[in-house]
């Protein structure tokens, strides 16, 4: 199988991975006495609710919407909330393209077996097994088929589901994509491909953190050499020759012939030829130890959240394995793996892995949650936007709120009378309160001093008058 060799690199290095981990520096205490920061009361509840409500020790079928609606919105709502996704793709996200699957009534194996009734072929797996290499009926007929696939490859447009994973990448949240695709319809919107590698001397671990969809069967918008392994592209001359059957010869391995004859050194090995960069069955995966290493990497330090396995019915032993990698380490970290797939699948081997299965379509499946949960599909400039108004909103009310208590603490500060009298009234009432009893006194004094004037008296109009004048001045004061 063209994934064994890689499933047992992944264990290899899951191995190392975990003694680096579990190591300290310059200690031997192991990772579990590693004491991790404590969580939020909040979070531990969020996530003994997904543990308690939607972890299952059963794969659970779904195939009524509406019946199994509250189980579908504890889905959709850990969904909204993961950060850190990864998706696991097969040919069932591209039918909706035109590029058939391989295993259903319409697929290419029996398209191939329609097309060529006069192979004796048991199944059309055989067309891309590694041994037709040794027929060369079966070598021509694979050519003539790959060349018309990637024609069909080529007029093809992304999905919905395409455009889904997109969206996970621009929203931040999709760790990364495993594909077992070899259209490489991902790339049209601007996904980094695995393939893609244009530095040489770029180190692993950046490449890794690079590539948004790792194609682990690798990609026929290519052509490689069966001898030096050199990568071409795709021209006329050489898609006209795949048509008729016909394998290109490398230009790369007849320029290096031709340049040990013009030496007087004899030739090697003969020249290799050109064919779909993919991998088949029964042949070693050529970056099987580099996606090994990155797999790891994902499962240990990328700390995932949400498991979501699309279009594929997880037949290849090697993507068996990397499920159940992956899917363990979700679980652990209290997500969720989801399958969405129309075939069902061995349900008893897949008990503890696979939490729930939606039989649908998976362009159905999207157009689900667009109408479920809609503020998911915002785009990363819409989402902060919306932020920046509800910050700017939160601050109003503020605003508002503190201006609303201090104008209530005026209106009570003048609605209550004051305790203690004014000093400058104090001082005004005391001065005209010491006016009048001197007044009084001088008064009495004027009054009782002299008897033998009475009220007509000149002088008696006299002071009465300036009494009078000097109280009312004193009033006025």
């Amino acid at each position: 199988m063209p994934m064994l060799m890689l499933s047992q690199e992944i264990e290899q290095h899951a191995s190392e991975e975990e003694k680096d981990c579990c190591s300290s520096d310059n200690s031997g205490t192991a990772c579990e006495s590693t004491p991790s920061p404590k969580a939020s009361r909040a979070s531990s509840l969020y996530t003994s609710f997904q543990r308690v409500e939607l972890k299952t020790s059963r794969l659970t079928p779904i195939v009524d919407f509406e019946k199994d609606h509250e189980v579908l919105q504890l889905i959709n709502r850990t969904l909204n909330r993961s950060r850190r996704m990864i998706v696991l793709t097969g040919a069932g996200i591209s039918c909706n393209a035109g590029i058939p699957d391989f295993r259903s009534s319409t697929g290419l194996y029996d398209l191939v077996k329609k097309q060529f009734p006069e192979l004796s072929i048991r199944s059309g797996q055989e067309m891309f097994d590694i041994s037709l290499f040794r027929d060369e009926q079966k070598i021509s007929v694979f050519a003539a088929f790959m060349e018309k696939l990637y024609s069909s490859v080529k007029l093809a447009q992304p999905t919905k589901t395409h455009r889904f994973i997109a969206h996970l990448k621009d929203r931040s949240k999709l760790l990364r994509c495993y594909t077992q695709n070899i259209d490489g319809l991902e790339e049209i919107l601007g996904l980094a491909m695995s393939n893609n590698r244009t530095e040489p001397n770029e180190s692993l671990n950046s490449h890794w953190k690079n590539c948004d969809v790792i194609q682990l069967h690798g990609d026929l918008n290519t052509l490689a050499c069966t001898s030096c392994f050199h990568v071409f592209s795709w021209n006329r001359f050489w898609s006209r020759s795949l048509r008729r059957g016909e394998l290109p010869t490398c230009p790369s391995c007849e320029e290096k012939n031709q340049r040990r004859s013009r030496e007087g050194k004899r030739n090697i090995q003969c020249a290799g030829f050109l064919r779909p960069n993919i991998v088949l069955y029964g042949e070693n995966h050529p970056s099987c130890e580099s996606i090994a290493q990155g797999l790891n990497f994902d499962i240990l330090r990328g700390r995932p959240d949400f498991f979501i396995i699309m279009g594929t019915s997880l037949k290849v032993d090697g993507v068996r394995r990397l499920v159940k990698q992956i899917s363990k380490q979700v679980h652990e970290r209290g997500g969720i793996v989801l399958l969405v797939n129309k075939t069902t699948i061995g349900e008893s081997s897949w008990h503890g892995i696979i939490d729930y299965q939606l039989m649908c379509d998976c362009d159905t499946w999207v157009s689900y949650l667009e109408s479920q949960i809609p503020d998911f599909f915002k785009t990363q400039e819409q989402v902060e936007k919306l932020r920046q108004l509800k910050r700017e909103a939160s601050d109003l009310r503020k605003k508002r709120l503190e201006e609303q208590r201090n104008s209530d603490k005026n209106n009570n500060a003048l609605k209550t009378p004051p305790q203690t009298p004014i000093k400058v009234e104090d001082a005004k009432s005391e001065k005209i309160g010491k006016l009048d009893s001197a007044m009084n006194k001088v008064k009495r004094k004027l009054m009782t001093s002299d008897s033998r004037y009475d009220g007509k008296s000149p002088y008696k109009r006299t002071v009465t008058m300036a009494l009078k004048k000097e109280q009312k001045i004193a009033e006025n004061s």
